[in-house]
């Protein structure tokens, strides 16, 4: 299935995230645990914990419900449970470890994406026997790639808050400007979802873009709201690149937000 499996993983878990924007945590934490539910589709089904540990989702393993998994490790000692807590404060991404696989009742190597549903739980979802090489996760899941995503986003919210809305959100538009490097940019918007900053699509400037989906149904423009509004984090979805003539290719986003007002992302494209 190559590179199309693990975006079709990440977009299952952001999926899940929109449905507990959408209907709350209770209801959402019932139809995770609901094993013909619409989060069960084949390997891939939602897991929840809270950030001590304790199972909120496991639909094929509801004895472990209540449970605190703090200290559960894998056949190498993996302390999984902490890494996904972790990883999703960090602002999501990719787990490793191993761990038991419904379909054959074995234990298996599998790699998770992990986010957070909210201020207080994680949810994710993995798939099993993984291409560990693959470079949708070798390079979405490099922390020197992340920390220079994170490290650009901070540079371009710095510059805002020095010079103000209006003078960054000029230079933010500049395509000749310090925020933009080839096909990496500073885009923002407001909270509604409304284009404030986006150089190469300045035809886009004041249009609402919220409800746009991408090639797995994701609302990227939603996901990156609720990213904002938790203090940042990645997402992942696929964007016209600007240097491809503007087809449309895997990006992972750094989210973060400027004040209560407006947010800002950037991010690179995962294409082969």
């Amino acid at each position: 299935m190559g590179i199309h499996r693990f975006e079709a993983l990440v977009a299952f878990v952001e999926k899940a995230c929109e449905y507990v924007q959408e209907h709350g945590k209770k209801a959402a934490l019932a139809e995770f645990n609901t094993t013909g539910g619409q989060f069960v589709e084949g390997e891939l089904y939602i897991f929840a914990y809270d950030l001590k540990g304790t199972t909120l989702a496991l639909p094929f393993q509801p004895d472990l419900l209540g449970r605190n998994r703090w200290n559960a490790t894998d056949t190498k000692g993996t302390l999984f449970i902490q890494d996904i807590i972790h990883t999703a404060q960090s602002g999501g991404g990719f787990v490793h470890y191993s761990y038991l696989d419904p379909v054959d009742n074995t234990v298996e190597p599998k790699l998770s994406y992990v986010m957070m549903a909210g201020k207080d739980w994680v949810i994710g979802s993995g798939i099993y026997w993984p291409n560990e090489d693959d470079p949708f996760v070798r390079v979405g899941g490099d922390p020197v790639v992340r920390d220079n995503l994170k490290s650009f986003v901070g540079e371009a919210i710095a510059y805002a808050r020095k010079h103000g809305k209006t003078a960054a959100l000029k230079e933010f538009n500049d395509r000749n400007g310090t925020f933009v490097r080839g096909n990496l940019y500073i885009y923002a918007f407001d909270y509604t979802g409304t284009t404030l900053a986006l150089p190469f699509q300045p035809q886009l400037i004041g249009t609402n873009l919220s409800g746009l989906e991408d090639a797995y149904g994701v609302r990227y423009t939603r996901l990156e709201i609720s990213r904002a509004r938790q203090g940042g984090g990645f997402i992942f979805y696929h964007y016209p690149n600007p240097e491809h003539a503007m087809a449309l290719e895997p990006k992972m986003s750094y989210i973060s937000p400027v004040d209560e007002t407006w947010w800002l992302g950037a991010g690179i494209y995962l294409s082969l």
